[in-house]
């Protein structure tokens, strides 16, 4: 799930159905949280059907609070290995400054990792998949209550494509601004970007995204122009358009849709719902349809998506 730094905390309200952000605390000074997600699938792409059963992922985090200093250490696993996450410390340097420094998750896009605190189990964009998640780096964040201004330097902005030397000047940079001084209005600018290493052009990501709350109503829209990000000649551009309705206290509805548009031709059309039902505080089920239209993709022109999914949280 997201860190939990001030910059999440303005994008709160926007994350999924679920109690993304309970907490047990088991001293003053170490809470734990995580969740466990688990879904049944089935995929179509015109010639073969696909269904599986399984448990997408189980995560344990670990909240450390002394003081002016805290951290958080996050375990997933997916039922066959155990992984390191995240692992960040963070220093609160006062009037609204904080200083982090481990592994983290990047500073850039709307949806959030992992499906509990998403508004679709999902991600918006399945053919360029042009967000970064989690390197090691040191940030620096300022916020105030318009706002706030973020500065993320990483040993790479995409996993494996670039070298993340800093002595050879080849170190990740992330930098995102954001607004909040309007009742229910978010809009945020970013930029991510790293010197492949490799002899062509660099890597980089321009990501916007406005969202507004009005209600039981949250709007939201994407826009991402990229180039190289995360593999040779992955340039080109996408958008998203999203709308959540809260029908209730317990019943919310999401439509999404989503567009990718390489350079090299290749293209998608992607349109969701996702209806979620929180059956206690803790416990929560989503229903997922996707439809995605592919143009100069080889062999698959649509594929359907079904799921239906159980998330717990504590």
């Amino acid at each position: 799930m997201k860190t939990r730094t001030p910059i999440l905390m303005a994008w709160a309200p926007f994350l999924g159905a679920a109690a993304a952000f309970a907490q047990v605390e088991l001293t003053d000074n170490l809470a734990i949280s995580g969740f466990v997600d688990a879904a049944y699938t089935n995929t179509d792409n015109g010639s073969t059907n696909t269904e599986s059963l399984s448990l997408d992922e189980a995560e344990v985090d670990l909240l450390f609070n002394l003081d002016t200093v805290s951290g958080e250490v996050h375990l997933q696993t997916d039922g066959d290995a155990l992984e390191l996450e995240q692992a960040f410390v963070t220093y609160d340097l006062g009037n609204g400054l904080t200083l982090n420094a481990g592994r983290y998750l990047s500073l850039l896009g709307f949806e959030a990792d992992e499906s509990v605190t998403r508004y679709t189990r999902t991600y918006a964009y399945d053919l360029s998949d042009p967000i970064p998640l989690y390197n090691d780096g040191v940030k620096l964040e300022a916020v105030t209550e318009q706002g706030w201004l973020a500065v993320s330097l990483i040993d790479e902005v995409w996993n494996g494509s670039g070298p993340g030397n800093i002595s050879d000047g080849a170190i990740g940079v992330e930098v995102q601004a954001g607004f909040t001084g309007q009742n229910g209005l978010t809009a945020v600018i970013g930029y991510g970007g790293q010197d492949t290493g490799a002899g062509t052009s660099n890597s980089e990501i321009y990501n916007i995204w406005v969202s507004y709350e009005s209600g039981p109503l949250i709007i939201a829209g994407e826009f991402n122009e990229f180039d190289n990000a995360g593999a040779a000649n992955n340039t080109g551009d996408s958008l998203m358009g999203l709308a959540r309705y809260a029908i209730n206290e317990k019943s919310t509805i999401t439509g999404r849709y989503s567009e990718e548009n390489l350079d090299d031709g290749r293209a998608t059309e992607k349109w969701t719902v996702a209806p979620a039902y929180s059956f206690t505080d803790n416990l929560a089920g989503r229903i997922e349809y996707s439809r995605t239209e592919y143009t100069n993709v080889a062999n698959v022109d649509e594929v359907e998506f079904f799921a239906v999914e159980a998330m717990f949280t504590f």
